[in-house]
């Protein structure tokens, strides 16, 4: 039971007898512990020096025991700091071999640890580009979320091209289509992909950071990619599936007019503002269900705003619909 905070088996028996009885002579304690009588001295004198036990002033050979919650507590304490250094050691040992994987494998990778480590190497990622952002965005996030994402300063500030994939589940969080909107104002281009391997973050197609995959109560860790022989692959997997998804496109809305979307094509590109948002959401994918919560309406709005859509694009069914509103350049 104490042997956690330092105690042989000797000195615990000769602690727990004297905790049942408050005192007891040393003669008393050989009578009534199974150990020999040097063994018990010798563990009445480790006692003394850890200030749980102490001896009468009036007889020697009576041995006293002190408040466990004082003592043991004190004995806890030094046992705490103890353990702090070991850790400290471990952390700066763990630091060293990582350090030295590093060097073996040239360079070429870095594994980053903790929340704001990560989000460090984040903001580098972002300020080494010269050219080009892009990346993947999953929910929930591993170390950096959307509105701790420090791109918008790097964007503004630098005419940087800036291209991000978003998985569907991201529209489920209520303050999603704001965040949106902003990063589509800002000049952003934003696609929606069903669903999305990994998240990540690729500056020039030269350095990477992708999150490691981990049980969600361990210590976040991600991976910096320097190698374009490994960055090739990624690089791709991005273009591929920014190639397959579903563009977002900014709007201009004012009062309530109808607004066509920024780039729309040919054809009148016009539709009122809850029409461009229901179109753009079913067309990410989302059920009417979903867009009625995202959008804050009945669902019976959007059913028949979608049905208005339908006869206003001369479309039979959902999947017209879609064809029918690129071609009027709605999309």
């Amino acid at each position: 039971m104490l042997g956690a905070l330092g105690l042989s088996p000797v000195e615990e028996d000769v602690y727990l007898h004297l905790v049942d009885r408050g005192e007891a002579t040393t003669a008393a304690l050989g009578a009534a512990l199974s150990h020999p009588a040097d063994a018990i001295a010798d563990a009445l004198s480790a006692l003394a020096r850890h200030g749980l036990v102490s001896t009468a002033p009036d007889e020697p050979g009576r041995h006293v025991v002190g408040p466990p919650t004082v003592t043991l507590g004190s004995l806890l304490a030094a046992r705490r700091d103890v353990l702090h250094q070991a850790e400290s050691a471990i952390t700066e040992l763990a630091e060293r071999h990582r350090a030295a994987a590093g060097r073996d494998l040239g360079g070429l990778i870095e594994i980053v640890t903790g929340v704001q480590p990560i989000s460090r190497r984040f903001l580098q990622v972002l300020e080494s580009a010269d050219r080009e952002i892009c990346g993947f965005t999953k929910s929930p996030p591993v170390a950096v979320g959307p509105r701790d994402n420090p791109a918008e300063p790097v964007v503004a500030g630098r005419g940087l091209r800036m291209r991000t994939v978003i998985e569907q589940s991201y529209l489920a969080d209520p303050d999603s289509g704001v965040d949106i909107d902003q990063a589509l104002g800002r000049g952003q281009e934003i696609a929606i992909a069903a669903e999305l391997p990994v998240s990540m973050v690729i500056a020039d197609s030269a350095i990477a950071l992708v999150p490691a995959f981990a049980d969600p109560q361990d210590t976040p860790r991600a991976i910096l990619i320097n190698s374009s022989g490994l960055l090739s692959p990624l690089v791709a997997l991005f273009e591929r599936t920014w190639a397959e998804a579903y563009p977002l496109r900014p709007r201009t809305v004012r009062d309530g007019d109808p607004v066509p979307y920024a780039d729309g094509g040919p054809g009148p590109a016009r539709l009122a503002p809850l029409d461009a948002r229901i179109l753009d959401l079913l067309l990410a994918g989302l059920t009417d269900r979903a867009v009625a919560g995202k959008l804050g309406v009945s669902l019976r709005t959007v059913t028949r705003r979608i049905r208005h859509l339908m006869n206003l694009a001369g479309a039979d069914n959902r999947i017209q619909l879609g064809w029918r509103a690129a071609q009027r350049g709605w999309i």
